[in-house]
């Protein structure tokens, strides 16, 4: 905090709770619960708005993590069954079904997001994991960037990759090693199969020299070695169309 601020921090943990809403049709189901404008003019990707939603007050961020066009809704506590209740009127128009983890986990797969706790931990840095363009190296001032600066001008001995595995009646779920020939070279973090697009997918960390698109490596899965190919680009939308719609 500098001089001229001050800031109070309090804790909302409790306080409220988070709906996804997401899917091609997701801004004709929220446009009937709230007046807010949801065009991409008025409320455009990667931006957050307080709106009001059936009556109650939100925080919408039109983000999410399944790759689609979508908004994060953070709802009062007390709220949230009837905001619930109103959404899903609104949407059995359209088809509406809730999700769970698993199918989250998949669609994020296709679309190449990191999770933290799996791909991303305090082990390793934003060099490892290939996420420097998240770093404003002209801030010179935040916690960790000297440290993470050193890795980056020591060089790196594990780089996340983004992988697609053979075909096999099994997937990497995270902890199978990655071998080149005999050698353990790495490890998966993350994995599973990708129903939108019938590939199985996985990220890895493995030494600089395998990092590559196309590159090639092998996973041992339930005591079978399957082929993984690094990809350059997510197997789903890579371009974010959907997400930009």
């Amino acid at each position: 905090v500098r001089d001229d601020e001050d800031v109070t921090i309090v804790d909302v943990t409790e306080d409220y709770g988070v709906l996804v809403l997401a899917g091609p049709f997701a801004r004709h189901v929220l446009s009937t619960v709230t007046e807010q404008d949801l065009s991409n003019a008025a409320f455009p990707w990667l931006t957050g708005r307080k709106i009001t939603l059936a009556a109650v007050n939100v925080i919408a961020l039109r983000i999410n993590y399944v790759g689609e066009l979508g908004w994060e809704l953070h709802v009062p506590m007390a709220d949230l069954p009837f905001v619930y209740t109103a959404i899903w009127a609104a949407g059995e128009a359209y088809g509406i079904a809730d999700f769970g983890v698993y199918a989250l986990n998949s669609l994020r797969l296709e679309k190449g997001y990191k999770g933290w706790g799996a791909d991303l931990t305090n082990e390793i840095t934003m060099i490892e994991a290939q996420m420097e363009r998240f770093i404003d190296w002209e801030k010179r001032d935040f916690l960790g960037r000297a440290s993470t600066l050193q890795r980056k001008l020591d060089g790196i001995e594990t780089e996340l990759v983004y992988a697609e595995i053979s075909p096999g009646d099994c997937d990497a779920r995270g902890g199978e090693p990655v071998l080149s020939g005999s050698e353990v070279i790495g490890v998966t973090t993350s994995g599973g199969f990708g129903h939108a697009t019938g590939k199985s997918l996985v990220f890895a960390y493995v030494p600089p020299a395998y990092s590559a698109s196309n590159t090639v490596f092998d996973i041992e899965i339930l005591g079978v070695r399957r082929r993984a190919s690094v990809l350059a680009e997510p197997v789903w939308d890579p371009r974010n169309a959907r997400l930009r719609g």
